[in-house]
């Protein structure tokens, strides 16, 4: 299974892109990230067009699986089991969608396979894209049999 995390807005030099930038080391070319930039505008029109640009760098016969605060808690196996139960539906990519700081509009909601959150808590959007890394590589690790995940 290859991944794709696509997000509005772009990281710099952070101590959270730091940590990106190892699991991406050890997940080798498993994940992509893709970054647009929007201006910041609470707006539904402009949240919706956020969901467009995100829709828009989604690979071809992918699935779409929205990160967002409404979404369901899944635990660890729980989400390494989503996504093997995807790579048996012959998915080849596994597209997870950060929205930008006023959240993702109703349309790529509703385009969405699935929607998940990280908790009730707020995160960062560099957070999200750390959280949901380490969980893509913790799911493959659980594939593997590999001790990270004990």
């Amino acid at each position: 299974m290859k991944y794709q995390i696509s997000c509005i807005g772009k990281s710099a030099n952070t101590p959270e892109q730091n940590l990106i930038d190892k699991y991406l080391i050890r997940i080798n070319d498993k994940v992509r990230i893709k970054e647009i930039t929007f201006k910041n505008d609470s707006s539904k029109l402009n949240i919706e067009n956020e969901g467009e640009k995100l829709l828009d760098i989604s690979p071809k016969g992918s699935i779409l699986v929205a990160l967002d605060k409404d979404g369901k808690n899944l635990s660890s196996e729980s989400l390494a089991n989503m996504i093997k139960f995807y790579e048996n539906e012959n998915f080849k990519i596994i597209n997870f969608a950060i929205g930008g700081p006023y959240g993702h509009g109703q349309m790529l909601k509703s385009r969405a396979k699935k929607i998940i959150s990280f908790g009730k808590m707020t995160w960062s959007h560099l957070m999200a894209r750390v959280l949901i890394i380490e969980q893509i590589y913790r799911a493959e690790s659980i594939f593997r049999n590999h001790p990270f995940h004990k």
